[in-house]
């Protein structure tokens, strides 16, 4: 009976420690997944301003998907979204008033991607370039290529003098087209860095 008793409480224990290890295991691989670098995090900070302050234009989804495919039902009632060019002109009737917005946000939007690019660069330093490190700067980067567009196209529907505020808002857009090709270079480099870390995993293994 005590050999019985014996094995009994060995398994008992040693079936303790087993839930113990995985349950402490399943807890450090769920932080590991949750956890994100700063990269990520900046650069997907940078695409929720712009699709919040209506820099781009917000995905259609499903049904944007289908027009895309299929064009749009011409007997469809709802109401082509507004562009960033058609909000801003309809907001003001100076066309100073809408230069001011313009520089404003782009001057927003460059000192954004600047930030982000400054970790990039920290990022390329230390050499450990991730995978979802380099999507998720190419989709920022993206991003910033469609605001300078917004932009831009904002600028070309202002009707009306206003050469002073013009061309500081040209000055700002000069200054945020500067950043995204930083910014560029940097996905460039970020690319090279992590197919050769890459490669050299593959050399190791």
């Amino acid at each position: 009976m005590k050999p019985l008793l014996f094995c009994l409480a060995t398994l008992a224990l040693s079936g303790c420690t087993t839930v113990s290890m995985v349950s402490k295991q399943a807890i450090v691989e769920t932080e590991l997944t949750e956890q994100q670098s700063e990269v990520r995090e900046r650069a997907q900070a940078f695409e929720a301003l712009a699709a919040d302050k209506g820099w781009v234009s917000q995905s259609g989804g499903l049904s944007g998907l289908t027009d895309m495919l299929f064009g749009a039902d011409p007997d469809s009632d709802a109401a082509p979204a507004r562009t960033y060019a058609q909000t801003i002109a309809a907001s003001a009737e100076e066309p100073a008033a809408i230069y001011a917005t313009v520089e404003a946000h782009a001057s927003k939007a460059a000192r954004s991607l600047e930030e982000l690019d400054l970790i990039a660069t920290a990022l390329l330093e230390s050499g450990d370039v991730k995978r979802a490190d380099l999507i998720s700067f190419e989709s920022a980067l993206v991003t910033a290529q469609k605001c300078y567009r917004s932009f831009s196209e904002a600028t070309g529907v202002v009707e009306g003098d206003a050469s002073s505020a013009r061309r500081e808002t040209e000055a700002a857009l000069r200054d945020f087209a500067s950043v995204i090709d930083g910014a560029r270079m940097s996905a460039d480099q970020m690319a090279a860095a992590y197919a050769g870390g890459d490669a050299a995993g593959e050399t190791l293994s």
